[in-house]
């Protein structure tokens, strides 16, 4: 028998409407496992492991999530729910750009989160809400609907990308400064091996480390503005081959 898709969590009741009232709910069991996964990785999370954690037997939670894969799509539109998507009369690119920088902070706050907005989007109530402003934030734009969604989707991966690196990148459990320190100084001496002069060029411009928050606005808002985002009301700054066809 194949395995159920995770999204038809999203298609059925949290409770049925006949029966015993529940001990628990999809928002308690959810609660636990995000901590567990903030606190040990997602890796931690099993079903049995957050019954414990709320003091239930691990049989009585598939009352409430039929798999694993269905508790993780809730733990990542439970998360999608701490963006702050008031509407604004900021211009295409800046909402957009306050969008991502949220994204990143929600990544940094459950670091087991970025691999999974990359792997297995969610498609449920948050994560919608999400799509539905960015699109908002992107109706000015002369973009196709298609463009508009892979400008989000874009984003998206972005930001993921960014942040896995950050992540990566700073001491830790199995990342140390000394394994960034060995990095650099061998880099450092293929450059200068001088079979890579491409390398050596660019290298030779770096200005050095910006602060992450100026890198990463950079970035994205370098995306946006290739993608035809307008920066300003009223500005129409299409690409050709994304504006819509006349």
């Amino acid at each position: 028998m194949p395995p159920q898709d995770p999204i038809n969590v999203w298609r059925r009741p949290e409770r049925s409407a006949v029966g015993p009232k529940p001990e628990h709910s999809r928002a308690r069991i959810v609660a636990e496992a995000i901590d567990i996964a903030d606190q040990e990785g997602l890796s931690a999370v099993s079903i049995r492991r957050v019954a414990a954690g709320i003091g239930a037997g691990a049989a009585s939670l598939y009352r409430y999530v039929k798999s694993h894969d269905e508790l993780v799509e809730l733990m990542v539109d439970t998360v999608s729910g701490e963006f702050d998507l008031a509407p604004s009369t900021e211009p295409a690119r800046s909402q957009l750009l306050d969008l991502a920088r949220q994204a990143r902070s929600i990544m940094h706050r459950h670091q087991w989160l970025a691999p999974m907005l990359l792997a297995r989007p969610s498609l449920g109530p948050n994560a919608l809400a999400y799509l539905e402003r960015a699109l908002s934030a992107l109706e000015p734009a002369e973009l196709s609907g298609p463009a508009k969604l892979q400008t989000v989707a874009m984003m998206t991966a972005i930001a993921s990308a960014f942040v896995q690196n950050e992540l990566a990148s700073a001491p830790g459990p199995g990342n140390t400064t000394l394994d960034a320190k060995d990095r650099a100084e061998y880099l450092s001496e293929a450059v200068q091996s001088g079979r890579y002069p491409q390398l050596a060029a660019a290298l030779s411009e770096q200005q050095g480390p910006g602060k992450p928050d100026e890198l990463f606005t950079g970035i994205m808002a370098t995306y946006l503005a290739g993608a035809g985002v307008p920066a300003a009301n009223g500005a129409a700054e299409g690409r050709k081959g994304h504006r819509p066809d006349r």
